[in-house]
């Protein structure tokens, strides 16, 4: 599994269409969910969220940060019915 370090994620957050990217809030909603989903390939997960919703996850979502736990959670899931 790869570990990216909390910087990369945030620079990818910050560079996402739509996302309401705010330094301090998502510094803590990265470690967070890195503690709630340490078994998931957050990077991975999150650019897949991203192109799920077309790029744009604002438009799809009232809040996209809640709507990014579920996608994570979903994943986690998923990934633990397969073994």
């Amino acid at each position: 599994m790869t570990n990216y370090p909390n910087q990369h994620i945030l620079s990818y957050l910050e560079a996402m269409p739509g996302y309401p990217f705010d330094p301090e809030i998502d510094a803590d909603f990265l470690d967070e969910i890195r503690e709630d989903f340490p078994d998931i390939e957050l990077l991975e997960q999150i650019k897949t969220f991203r192109w799920h919703y077309d790029g744009r996850p604002d438009k799809q979502f009232k809040s996209v940060r809640p709507a990014l736990r579920r996608w994570l959670a979903a994943a986690r899931n998923y990934h633990s019915q397969l073994f």
